[in-house]
């Protein structure tokens, strides 16, 4: 079968970094996070969290395809 392995979907790789970012040059004060091997839950609740900061305008996640794990957070202030 063609299905990817379970655990692939958990265990970052060796040498992946759990969390990385990148700075957006064409907002400013914005940037976006990838986290690997994370899915819906750990990406709203990071976005509900930074909606209760005042300082944020805008915090929203995307997963960029289904069997890609990982997601990105975009946040500007």
């Amino acid at each position: 079968m063609n299905a990817p392995d379970r655990y692939e979907r958990f265990v970052v790789p060796e040498g992946t970094k759990k969390v990385s970012y990148e700075r957006d040059t064409k907002i400013i004060n914005a940037a976006s996070f990838i986290i690997e091997r994370e899915e819906h839950t750990i990406g709203n609740i990071v976005r509900m969290q930074l909606h209760l900061d005042e300082n944020v305008l805008f915090a929203g996640y995307k997963l960029p395809h289904p069997l890609q794990y990982k997601i990105i957070i975009r946040v500007s202030a």
